[in-house]
């Protein structure tokens, strides 16, 4: 298929370069324009990687849309080939994200597996009051962090507000501490 073919939703590639170029000529609609389907394209990509299992939930996704967005808004008086530096930048921000978010989406997956087990079978349930009085041996801040992350259902952002603390801090001593919960049970 030749490039000015290319199609996409409600636009092709030729449309899509000819409103590139207008937007660098100062066309502030043609920009405003190019910008839409710039975060529809970015969101249209991350949403095929969460189809994949490869993004776990929407906010990263919205997330790593908006991160492209303001980088094309940055950058699109440097850009010399559209179609190239979009693509680049799709994969790049992907690849960086899911390096960063690697080890974490990893654990999330293996608490899930353990605290949402729906098998029939008792002897491979967990005893809530187990877990409970387990947990209650935790120091203060420990406690709390798993209390609010599995009974409240909160994201570590959240969490790092009501204690204070910056969010690296509260994702390191929650890891921390289900490793220990782990060594206890």
């Amino acid at each position: 298929m030749a490039k000015d073919n290319l199609n996409y939703i409600n636009f092709n590639q030729k449309e899509l370069d000819e409103l590139f170029r207008s937007s660098l000529s100062g066309d502030s609609k043609a920009f405003r324009t190019l910008s839409v389907h710039i975060r529809n394209i970015a969101f249209s990509y991350f949403q095929s990687k969460q189809r994949q299992g490869k993004i776990i939930n929407n906010d990263d996704v919205d997330d790593l849309t908006n991160n492209v967005y303001l980088a094309f808004a940055e950058q699109y008086q440097k850009v010399e080939n559209l179609e190239f530096w979009l693509r680049r930048v799709l994969f790049l921000s992907f690849i960086n994200w899911y390096k960063k978010n690697k080890a974490n989406r990893t654990f999330e997956l293996e608490e899930a597996r353990y605290l949402h087990d729906t098998s029939s079978n008792p002897d491979h349930s967990i005893d809530a009051e187990k877990i409970n009085s387990i947990i209650d041996t935790l120091a203060g801040d420990k406690q709390k962090i798993i209390r609010m992350r599995f009974y409240d259902d909160l994201k570590f952002s959240d969490i790092a507000i009501r204690l204070n603390k910056s969010e690296d801090a509260i994702k390191k001593m929650f890891y921390r501490t289900l490793g220990e919960l782990r060594d206890k049970f």
